[in-house]
């Protein structure tokens, strides 16, 4: 007796890109994390997976690092419109370590998108964020001193300055908001892991080494 070819049973979260299970939806509804566009994974775009103050805290960091490329843009604007002997190379300079700074920005996104907080080893995930947002605020400061022989790149500086600081004093603030702090918690990547344990009754007694000499089964040595 030959029974029908059954179907196949279905999948209470839908079927993933590929033909694969899915995942449980998310939390805060919208597409499971990792099968969003880039803008929306990468906290470019509000992400409907992750809370309200995660999505604005990782676009103020992504505003950070646009200001920075804008900044280098104005420099090169400078550079080029500009004498050589005020100082140009500085400029174009101080504009490049500016990049720099902002792909740090990008880079604190990053681990907050993709839960790597863990990585750091801090039992508190926000930690680290407090010490990136701090190195941020920090250089933001250079956008004051550099270019004061150019009027207009100087106010340009100093705007996009002021701007950057906004931006780190607010993510400052949603770091703090328990919202925040319960979201970054709850993601297992971002805690540290746990210390490499044992079996739980021990491990097994090692055999002793043998010896270096061995005897005959009748109890003399052999010949040599």
């Amino acid at each position: 007796m030959t029974y029908p070819p059954q179907p196949p049973e279905s999948n209470p979260y839908g079927a993933a890109p590929g033909g694969g299970p899915a995942g449980p939806p998310p939390q805060y509804g919208g597409a499971p994390q990792g099968q969003g566009d880039f803008a929306s994974e990468w906290g470019i775009k509000e992400n409907p997976s992750r809370p309200k103050k995660v999505n604005q805290l990782t676009q103020l960091l992504w505003l950070y690092a646009a200001a920075t490329v804008l900044l280098f843009l104005f420099s090169l604007i400078a550079s080029a419109t500009a004498p050589w002997w005020y100082g140009t190379g500085f400029i174009v300079g101080g504009a490049v370590f500016g990049m720099v700074i902002g792909a740090l920005a990008v880079a604190v996104a990053y681990f907050i998108t993709k839960d790597k907080l863990g990585v750091f080893g801090a039992t508190d995930p926000r930690t680290p964020l407090y010490i990136g947002l701090g190195i941020l605020a920090l250089f933001s400061l250079g956008g004051f001193l550099g270019g004061w022989v150019l009027g207009w790149y100087a106010a340009l500086g100093a705007l996009l300055a002021l701007g950057k600081l906004a931006a780190i004093g607010a993510a400052f603030y949603l770091v703090m908001q328990p919202e925040v702090e319960q979201y970054l918690k709850s993601r297992p990547g971002n805690l540290p892991k746990p210390p490499h344990q044992g079996p739980p009754h021990g491990y097994p007694p090692q055999p002793p080494p043998p010896s270096q000499t061995q005897t005959h089964p009748n109890g003399y040595p052999p010949e040599m």
